[in-house]
Formats: C-alpha cells, structure tokens, sequence
C-alpha cells in the first residue's frame, strides 16, 4: 500500500509539473524585455526608437531637379530618409570636405587652448601660396578658425604635426571615428582632403559626418563666420578671413556647411539647414559638381517646395 501512494503521489507531482509548463508555454502575457542591468549574462542590443511618421509628405506634381553633380542627396534628419539621392553610395574624392572630420578629431584630441608654431614643412602644402610663415605661433582656435573659415590647408597639416608630436596619429584617428560613426565606404589619406587617389567617402557617409559634426558647437559657429580676423601670438602677422561658403546669406538658417574642391574631385559641398521653425532640419550634399552653389540651392530649394513639413 506504501509504495502504492508513493506513486500516486509522485505521479500527481509530475502531471503538476507538466500542466504548469503548458500554460506557461501558451501563457498570452507580452514578453518583457532584458535589459542590460538585469543580466549580466545575456547581450544586451541597443535598437532606434523611431516614432511612425509620414512626414515630410511629398508632392509628386513638384518634378526632381536635374543636377550635374556626380553625386548628391537631400537627407531628411528626423525621419532618417532620403528625399533625394543621385549615387549616394558611390566613393568619391570629397576635397577640403575632409577637414570637418579633421575638426572633429582636434576637438577630441587636442587642445585649443595651446599655442601651435608653424614648421616649415607645413607651409605652402598645395602649392596654391603659404598661409603662414615658417615658425609662426597661433593658438589653436584661432588656427581653427583659419582651417575652417578660409579651408586652409596649411593649417589642417600644422594641426596634424602638432598631434603627432604628442604620439597621435592624426589620420589614424579620423579613419577610426569615421568607422565609429558609422563611415564605412570612408578612407581619409591626409587631413586636408589633398590625396584624391587614396581619400574618398560616399555623399551616404557623408550625411553621418555633417550629423556628427554639428554637434560640435563651436564648428558649426565657425562655419556660420562670413568674415573673421586673426592674429598671431607676437601681433605681427595679421590673418584676414573670409569663408569659402557663399551660401552664408543666401540661404536661410544654415546650420553647417563646408565647401571643397581639387581638380580631381571638383566641387565639392555639404551643408545642414534648419527648417520649419527648427523643429526639422536637412543635409544636403553635392559631390562632383561644376558649380557647388547652384546645385546645392537648387537642392534646397526644391525640396522645400516638393515637400511639408506640417
């Protein structure tokens, strides 16, 4: 009789057991997700929270522009969408756009605050005319300024030796945060845009940069200068500086902009606006083009007749 009830009793458990697995297999509670500080065994992903939108809604009777440039793209930066692309993943020599990835890692790696002396090998790096003389001292927001303002690629190079005397591979660094940032079709060759044959990105990844970059608000202050007036350390040399972007003014509520060119990758230019009362905002970016200015403001301009924002 014992073993009898033994039985029965270890058959009740098991049958228990089997009943609870069921409803808990079939159970109709929404599965809560693991976060991170809840375990430290499972991996952890870290997903985009987007809101469903339909804006900006599109206005198909409005037709695409026609642009020369090799390759361009309007980016919307809330929805995260492309409202007009022309090649935007092809890799493409991108000019003195570079030195907004090179103002980034400055930023990051060095500081503004030390006074920066010219050596002779940074002088007259293109051949187009020294913007410094050999042993000449700035600080670095003024050097800053002349590297962004003006584009000047003497400055991007002294700024890169300065940081190689600290033990920093300036190249090194931009390739790293342009993989970081999510630049994959990127390779910066020099910090100033100069190497056309090694040096290339997409007008997608440079959508990323100029995301990037704006955060930055002392970079997007110094690209909104028209005009500006450094000197050097001992007084003697006075630089007078007026921005290669001749959007500044003509164009509303700009955010960021850089403008590039050599003769392989012709012109070049990226530019952020604020629209809609701010509340939106779009990158544009033209790669390859003949006339930088024209095609970007007719970017800019299209788009805000062939979409709505509200």
């Amino acid at each position: 009789m014992r073993i009898i009830f033994l039985t029965t009793i270890l058959g009740v458990i098991v049958w228990s057991a089997v009943f609870f697995i069921f409803l808990k297999g079939y159970s109709y509670e929404k599965p809560q997700p693991v976060l991170a500080w809840q375990s430290s065994t499972r991996r952890a992903f870290l997903l985009p929270v987007t809101e469903a939108s339909y804006l900006p809604i599109r206005d198909f009777n409005v037709p695409e522009p026609v642009l020369d440039a090799k390759a361009a793209a309007i980016f919307d930066v809330r929805s995260g969408r492309f409202l007009y692309s022309k090649n935007i993943n092809q890799r493409l020599p991108i000019a003195s756009i570079t030195k907004l990835m090179s103002a980034v890692v400055i930023l990051e790696n060095l500081d503004l605050n030390d006074v920066f002396t010219v050596p002779a090998e940074d002088v007259n790096v293109d051949g187009k005319g020294a913007d410094f003389y050999k042993g000449e001292q700035l600080r670095g927001i003024d050097l800053l300024k002349i590297m962004l303002i003006k584009s000047s690629n003497d400055a991007a190079l002294v700024f890169a030796t300065a940081a190689q005397q600290k033990g920093i591979d300036f190249v090194a660094k931009m390739n790293e945060k342009a993989q970081a940032i999510g630049m994959f079709d990127t390779n910066f060759a020099d910090p100033a845009g100069l190497n056309d044959q090694d040096g290339f990105s997409t007008a997608s990844d440079l959508v990323k940069l100029v995301n990037y970059a704006s955060r930055y608000a002392l970079i997007s202050e110094i690209l909104r200068t028209e005009s500006a007036t450094v000197t050097s350390i001992d007084g003697k040399t006075i630089h007078r500086l007026v921005n290669t972007n001749r959007l500044l003014g003509r164009i509303p509520d700009i955010i960021i902009g850089k403008t590039g060119y050599t003769d392989s990758a012709l012109e070049t230019m990226v530019l952020k606006v604020s629209i809609n009362r701010d509340k939106d905002s779009i990158i544009s970016v033209v790669l390859g083009a003949k006339d930088r200015f024209a095609e970007t403001e007719k970017l800019i301009q299209w788009v805000k007749t062939a979409y709505r924002w509200e």
